[in-house]
C-alpha cells in the first residue's frame, strides 16, 4: 500500500511539473525588444536587394527597425539582415507570415532562412 501511494505521489508531481515546464514554454520568453538576425543565400544579390526594397512597408509595418544588411565575405549572396523588433511576438508574426515567405521567393531566396531572436539577458 505505502509502495502504490509513493507511485501515486510521484506520478502526480511529475504530471505537476510537466505541466509548469509545458505553461512556461507556451509563454514568450521575452517581453520587449528583441534583436532578429536573418541568415538566407539568394540566387543573385541585385535580384533579392530589389525585392528586399520593394517590401519595405511591410517591414515597418511589422515594426522591423533593420539596423543592417550583410554579406558573408567568402559568399556575397549569402545574405544576413539585422534589426529590432518591439516583441518576439511580432518578430514571429511577421517571420511565419506567408507574405514574406512570397516575397522571399519572388526575391531569390534558396532554402529555408535561418532565424536567431535574442534578448538580452535580464
Amino acid at each position: 500500500m505505502t509502495r502504490l501511494l509513493f507511485l501515486v505521489a510521484a506520478m502526480t508531481l511529475s504530471l505537476a511539473v510537466g505541466a509548469r515546464a509545458q505553461d512556461t514554454m507556451m509563454k514568450p520568453a521575452h517581453e520587449g525588444k528583441v534583436l532578429v538576425i536573418v541568415t538566407h543565400e539568394v540566387k543573385d544579390y541585385a535580384t533579392w536587394r530589389k525585392g528586399y526594397d520593394a517590401d519595405a512597408s511591410n517591414r515597418k509595418k511589422a515594426g522591423f527597425k533593420v539596423t543592417g544588411v550583410y554579406a558573408d565575405v567568402n559568399n556575397p549572396n549569402l545574405i544576413s539582415v539585422i534589426g529590432e523588433f518591439p516583441s518576439a511576438a511580432a518578430a514571429d508574426a511577421f517571420t511565419t507570415s506567408p507574405l514574406l515567405k512570397d516575397v522571399m521567393e519572388k526575391a531569390g531566396v534558396i532554402g529555408k532562412p535561418e532565424i536567431k531572436v535574442l534578448a538580452k539577458p535580464k
